[in-house]
């Protein structure tokens, strides 16, 4: 698989990184703490992966004990893949990207498991709902849906807790297409 941005992003570990930088910027140390099972040197590696990639840069550096400390963000514009930047991918790369992609969310239902798990208070649900659209309508669904994650995409409190929405658009094969 060559080297892409979306082999950038769509890398287990980096995902998280990206992830918590989403919520807010952060220096090494505090994304160790998130991080709790990634060496050190394996978050720097995955971070100069993204810094490459132009998806995380560093908004601010700050000389500790002759070292220096670099807070970084997420490119908040280039933290997406674009239609043209994966549409060059083979239907493997597609298909390798979509199970690291889903392998995350099934470690992330993993950890959720062995806490209080409490599926109806907590929203926890499967669904799948085939939407017909036409391409108008799709549009006009994904700009509202944008909308409505936006009014609810608020910043971490103590008073909050993580919620993941997955959420994947899959659409039906064309008749008469191989």
């Amino acid at each position: 698989m060559g080297s892409s941005k979306a082999d950038a992003i769509l890398h287990p570990i980096r995902m998280r990184i990206i992830q918590e930088l989403a919520s807010k910027p952060c220096t090494v140390q505090e994304l160790l703490q998130y991080l709790q099972d990634v060496p050190q040197a394996t978050l720097y590696r995955h971070l100069n992966t993204l810094k490459k990639a132009e998806v995380v840069e560093v908004i601010k550096e700050q000389k500790i004990r002759g070292t220096v400390e670099k807070t970084y963000a997420l490119a908040q514009a280039s933290a997406i893949l674009s239609g043209d930047e994966v549409q060059h991918l083979t239907k493997e790369e597609h298909l390798q990207h979509f199970m690291n992609f889903y392998t995350m969310l099934a470690k992330e239902f993993e950890a959720y498991l062995e806490g209080d798990v409490n599926f109806e208070k907590d929203g926890f649900g499967y669904h799948q709902l085939p939407l017909h659209l036409n391409d108008s309508e799709q549009q006009a669904f994904l700009e509202d849906y944008k909308k409505l994650v936006g009014k609810y995409q608020f910043k971490p409190r103590e008073d909050r807790r993580k919620r993941t929405m997955a959420v994947s658009f899959i659409p039906e094969r064309q008749r008469g297409e191989n």
